[in-house]
């Protein structure tokens, strides 16, 4: 806590009217004014200052007349010379001391002056030191604020990173499992293709069948009449045979197909699903390496401040 300057308070502008007004005062008072009794006079003020405007003030004020005693006739002439040497010398050693008592004066006030101007720039010194203290402490402070917000930031996108990463191996999962299931699908649908392979050389077969029995039956249209409608009604089911082995490979197909269709839409949303998770996934990972980044840069200001905080404590 920094102390009041003696130039700071009420009779900082202590002029040397001022001063002179005191000291006339004390004088018609019968006291002498002395830098004590002037600073009484006054209620206070700066004592190197006073001293100063005092000296002026002894320096310019006339001497005031003495009266001599007057001693009697006879003795007039030798104690006239003698009180003359004697004053002479007493006067002489009197200015000589008084000289030397306002010169150390005013050398002492000026010292005093100096002083009082250098504890004046120590002390503001002081308060701007106090006060660029109490800054870096509140600058700390809110750093600190600061990178705490951020470490709960940082902490949420690492879970939100750890829950896009379990989605993002669930994904891959059901991707694992959807690719097994077109497998499956695609091996079921060779099988169905093998059946429809084996559709058609039934029909094929059926087809020959048909025509060895067109041949049979045309001879034995030649060998006898009685057979025509026996060939006629083996002609009927073999086209009837013909028609339900078409009709199957027809509901065949149509039901491969639907199935092939459902496998390749759930197939794509699956891949869908774990591309955009995985897009999360590195959206997070950024998010989380900016944030560390961020809170390596306070750490290292707090530092900064810190030091700076420690380099002033030690200068001051």
């Amino acid at each position: 806590m920094s102390r009041e300057h003696p130039d700071t308070g009420p009779t900082a502008g202590m002029t040397q009217e001022q001063v002179a007004a005191a000291a006339e005062n004390l004088i018609n008072r019968g006291a002498e004014p002395t830098l004590q009794r002037v600073c009484e006079h006054l209620g206070g003020g700066s004592p190197h200052r006073i001293q100063r405007h005092l000296t002026t003030w002894r320096d310019t004020r006339p001497t005031p007349p003495r009266a001599a005693p007057v001693p009697p006739d006879d003795l007039v002439d030798a104690l006239t010379r003698e009180i003359a040497r004697q004053v002479a010398a007493a006067r002489a050693e009197g200015e000589q001391a008084a000289e030397e008592a306002r010169a150390d004066a005013a050398t002492l006030a000026e010292s005093g002056e100096a002083l009082e101007r250098r504890v004046a720039e120590l002390e503001g010194h002081l308060q701007r030191s106090e006060a660029e203290r109490d800054e870096a402490r509140e600058r700390r402070e809110a750093l600190k604020a600061e990178a705490e917000h951020l470490s709960g930031e940082l902490e949420s996108e690492r879970r939100a990173a750890r829950e896009a990463q379990e989605a993002l191996i669930q994904s891959r999962q059901q991707v694992a499992m959807l690719k097994e299931q077109l497998e499956a699908a695609q091996q079921e649908r060779l099988a169905a293709e093998r059946r429809v392979r084996g559709a058609e050389g039934e029909r094929v077969q059926a087809e020959r069948c048909q025509a060895v029995a067109e041949t049979q039956r045309d001879a034995a249209l030649s060998q006898a009449g009685e057979k025509t409608e026996q060939l006629a009604g083996v002609q009927k089911e073999l086209q009837a045979e013909r028609t339900r082995h078409r009709q199957e490979v027809a509901e065949l197909r149509a039901e491969h197909k639907e199935r092939l269709d459902a496998v390749e839409r759930t197939r794509q949303d699956a891949l869908k699903q774990a591309q955009e998770a995985g897009q999360r996934a590195t959206k997070a990972e950024i998010r989380a390496e900016a944030l560390q980044a961020t809170q390596a840069a306070l750490k290292s200001r707090m530092d900064a401040l810190q030091v700076q905080q420690r380099q002033r404590g030690q200068k001051g």
